[in-house]
């Protein structure tokens, strides 16, 4: 069983169509908005404001298109009605206080002063003209007499433009802006035996742009598109969770991202329209795949210590050092998978002796092809253990002979495999003697794959020989 995307919906643009918004979704904060209307153009040059743009709206990016119409002007308004800037406009101009009090039987009184604003401390009135008299840190709810022009309710993008004939018209508008951005976070299950595992893959949006988004069709690009650096903004930060029990499973008859390939990155089609709201996180479901089978690898390889923090947690380091273990998937159709991956954070769970499910493990994926192979590293076997001892050591010249040997100690019940990697970065260099089978994974690579017993020991030994020149 494959993961399950379901298609995403197709539109006619054509000048009686209903407005229809799509959203392109990068992972650097970054989103391409195509928003399509129908308009209602005079004839001749016209003043044209495009309500619900997005607050972050790179205006140099914006492009307008509409058959028979052209483009003069643009100009991006954001002056947004707030307590705060409606004060400001009114600063130097008369407003109203208007005070409530109550009075000895009860009743509420109100008091009016009229006014001219002499100084505003945020959206604090602190100095007032009224009478004669300048009052300080006047009380009272401020009462305006009308809206200031210029105000906007929404960001607005107005366009100056000319049409040389008036009528309905389908337009375009295309902008990037920031403050949206995605990522992909997955749940893996282990079975008990771990052979196989359950994935599930979420997406998780945030919208940050300052505009709600309703009934957009979504899609996404996976990779990493090139930018020019132009006033850096803050990536809003991601955090996905899964809430599930041993045996469930996601909704297969919901709508999925449908995948294809885009240039060099991977885009990602939503099969239904979605809204995305102001300051909202959003989690939608990517893929599904059950009972895909996964290897367990039990690593001795001290180049893990500088590519992972936990290598090195362990304090005492006199018997060895802990294995690490690593889970292996293929992402092949064969192993019930077989779709590009978009990178993102990995949790791995596994089912208690009671089948609750507990967490054994995390680790972060690049975007990974089709046909790959996913390695979770996912922490440290508490009873493996793992000691390199270099025996012995000459050197003559630009000649070096060396005899390591890689004690593997096993307490589990069961017997285990565990692989032995041992890293040369010499030009010249070859294993002159082994007491075990290797294999030459690449040019400074050995890797040894050490049979260990229930409850006991194994050793590896090798000589190498390796010289500069």
């Amino acid at each position: 069983m494959r993961p399950i995307p379901i298609l995403a919906l197709a539109f006619s643009f054509c000048a009686a169509a209903e407005p229809a918004l799509e959203i392109t979704v990068y992972n650097a904060d970054l989103a391409l908005v195509k928003d399509r209307r129908g308009i209602d153009l005079p004839k001749g040059r016209s003043s044209l404001p495009w309500e619900g743009v997005a607050q972050t709206l790179d205006p140099s990016s914006a492009s307008f298109s509409c058959p028979g119409a052209r483009m003069l002007e643009q100009n991006y308004r954001y002056d947004l009605v707030s307590r705060e800037v409606l004060l400001q406009k009114y600063l130097g101009r008369d407003v109203t206080l208007v005070r409530e009090t109550q009075s000895q039987d009860g009743r509420t009184v109100s008091t009016e002063t009229t006014g001219r604003i002499l100084s505003l401390e945020g959206e604090r009135i602190t100095s007032l003209e009224s009478g004669g008299k300048i009052l300080l840190d006047p009380p009272g709810r401020v009462v305006l007499p009308s809206l200031p022009e210029g105000l906007l309710v929404h960001p607005t993008l107005v366009l100056d433009v000319q049409s040389p004939e008036g009528g309905r018209a389908a337009a375009e508008l295309r902008y990037l802006c920031h403050g949206l951005s995605w990522r992909a976070d997955y749940i893996a299950v282990l079975d008990s035996m771990d052979r196989s595992m359950d994935l599930d893959g979420l997406v998780t949006l945030v919208n940050r742009s300052g505009t709600s988004f309703h009934d957009a069709n979504l899609k996404l690009v996976a990779g990493d598109v090139n930018l020019i650096p132009d006033n850096p903004r803050p990536q809003a930060a991601t955090k996905a969770f899964l809430a599930r029990g041993a045996g469930a499973t996601m909704d297969e008859a919901a709508p999925a991202f449908a995948e294809q390939g885009l240039l060099e990155y991977h885009l990602y089609s939503l099969g239904r329209p979605a809204t995305l709201l102001d300051n909202e996180q959003k989690q939608i479901g990517l893929l599904s795949a059950r009972g895909s089978a996964v290897h367990e690898r039990f690593v001795f390889d001290e180049s893990l210590a500088s590519r992972y923090w936990w290598w090195n947690r362990d304090p005492d380091t006199r018997d060895g050092r802990k294995l690490a273990v690593i889970v292996d998937v293929e992402n092949k159709e064969s192993n019930r998978l077989g779709t590009a991956l978009p990178k993102g954070k990995v949790r791995v769970y596994k089912a208690d002796a009671s089948g609750q499910l507990q967490f054994v493990g995390e680790d972060e994926i690049d975007h990974t092809p089709r046909d790959e192979t996913l390695h979770l590293s996912l922490g440290q076997a508490f009873e493996l253990r793992g000691k390199r001892v270099v025996e012995s050591s000459s050197t003559t010249g630009s000649e070096k002979t060396e005899t390591v040997a890689v004690t593997l100690r096993n307490a589990k019940d069961l017997a285990v495999v565990a692989e032995v990697v041992e890293h040369q970065n010499w030009p010249l260099w070859k294993v002159e003697e082994s007491s075990q089978p290797y294999l030459k994974s690449d040019a400074s690579t050995i890797v040894f794959k050490v049979p260990v017993p229930a409850r006991g020991e194994a050793t590896v030994r090798y000589t190498y020989w390796a010289s500069w020149k």
